[in-house]
């Protein structure tokens, strides 16, 4: 089993509901990069630096230095420097997994969320996460929840 299980992708695509249910199946930890990041004072800015990501992505090794692990991770890894550090750090021992979807419906899921972060949010978020190519992709405009994660696991 990986040390580190990524799950990547834009706004409202499920990333968070799928990492919790999947750590939750693997008895895994689960962590969140944007709880990281505010936690440690990291996301102060509208547009957050790609070194406060890798201040996250060093968080995240202290976390698991000395753990066993695993942890699943959620986050939008919107720049490819984040993660070739990620990669670097564990080796091996990171598995990658980018969830799509349409636009369309990530605009969708985020209106039904409790804080809702809007229609001009989700289309800047999927353009620029769309850009960094990273992991097994997943498209899950069709799929469930359960066979979103049965698609992760199936790829560990």
């Amino acid at each position: 089993m990986n040390k580190i299980i990524v799950i990547r992708g834009p706004l409202g695509v499920g990333k968070t509901t799928v990492s919790k249910l999947l750590a939750k199946k693997l008895g895994a930890e689960y962590l969140s990069v944007d709880k990281i990041l505010s936690d440690n004072n990291l996301d102060k800015d509208d547009d957050i630096s790609v070194e406060n990501f890798l201040k996250a992505n060093e968080i995240i090794t202290g976390i698991s230095d000395g753990n066993r692990g695993p942890y699943v991770i959620d986050g939008n890894f919107y720049y490819q420097k984040q993660i070739d550090d990620l990669k670097n750090r564990f080796k091996d021992g990171v598995a990658i997994f980018t969830i799509t979807s349409t636009v369309e419906k990530c605009i969708k899921r985020d209106a039904q969320r409790e804080k809702v972060y809007g229609e001009d949010s989700v289309r800047y978020v999927y353009m620029v996460v769309s850009k960094v190519k990273a992991g097994i992709e997943i498209d899950n405009t069709d799929l469930t929840i359960e066979e979103t994660i049965q698609t992760i696991i199936d790829n560990l």
